[in-house]
């Protein structure tokens, strides 16, 4: 309960932009001193075997859609408590993830200090400008994109995914927003990619069984030099 009322206090004044962001750093680094486990991920009612489960089955999922590879360099955008950096770093070059939540970054970095192709950048979250173009083969963001429409900032993400990512990339969003509304999502992200220069494959699915997060996963045309 302590770390729900964490998520839901709400704001006190409607904010947006960099305003937002700062809320919501402010609300994880909350949450996340209570329950790590439960902050990112409230199904999980903080416990880890729950949250490991449905880990590796959104690994799997990744396996399956030939993301992961011993020369993939991945960014793990809004990494939390780093579960994703653990759990990629044997599958991949090179994972770095982002975080806004101090507390998450340090959380993250303590998770994954034994894995020497993992790195944590704490940025502030508005855009991308740390990464240089074409760094990465793929941007991940598992429960991310909700906080970064809520705080209009969404749309810049979406086009910075295309410039970071290597052509023949893919930028894949667990969730889109917590509007509860799939088919507004499913528009939202189509224009989105239609405007940005990236190819709709997988829009809006549910190919999960331990969770009802919904799969969206746009391409950059290429191929992978």
């Amino acid at each position: 309960a302590a770390v729900l009322d964490a998520h839901e206090a709400p704001p006190s004044a409607p904010v947006s932009g960099d305003d937002a962001v700062a809320h919501w750093a402010a609300v994880f680094d909350r949450a996340g001193a209570r329950s790590p486990e439960a902050s990112v991920a409230l199904y999980s009612l903080g416990r880890p075997a729950l949250l490991d489960a449905v880990t590796d089955e959104i690994v799997a999922w990744l396996a399956a859609q030939g993301l992961l590879g011993a020369e993939r360099r991945v960014l793990d955008l809004g990494c939390g408590i780093g579960r994703f950096l653990v759990a990629l770093a044997p599958r991949v070059a090179l994972i770095v993830g982002t975080e806004v939540s101090a507390v998450m970054a340090r959380t993250a970095r303590a998770r994954s200090r034994d894995h020497r192709n993992v790195a944590v950048l704490r940025t502030g979250g508005r855009d991308l400008a740390p990464f240089r173009d074409e760094t990465f083969d793929l941007v991940l963001a598992v429960d991310t994109m909700p906080y970064l429409v809520a705080a209009g900032v969404a749309e810049r993400h979406v086009v910075e995914a295309f410039r970071v990512l290597r052509p023949g990339g893919s930028l894949v969003a667990l969730n889109w927003s917590y509007g509860g509304d799939i088919a507004t999502d499913r528009a939202a992200v189509a224009s989105l990619a239609e405007r940005s220069g990236l190819a709709v494959r997988v829009n809006g699915s549910h190919p999960f069984r331990g969770w009802d997060g919904a799969a969206f996963l746009l391409h950059r045309a290429g191929a992978f030099v």
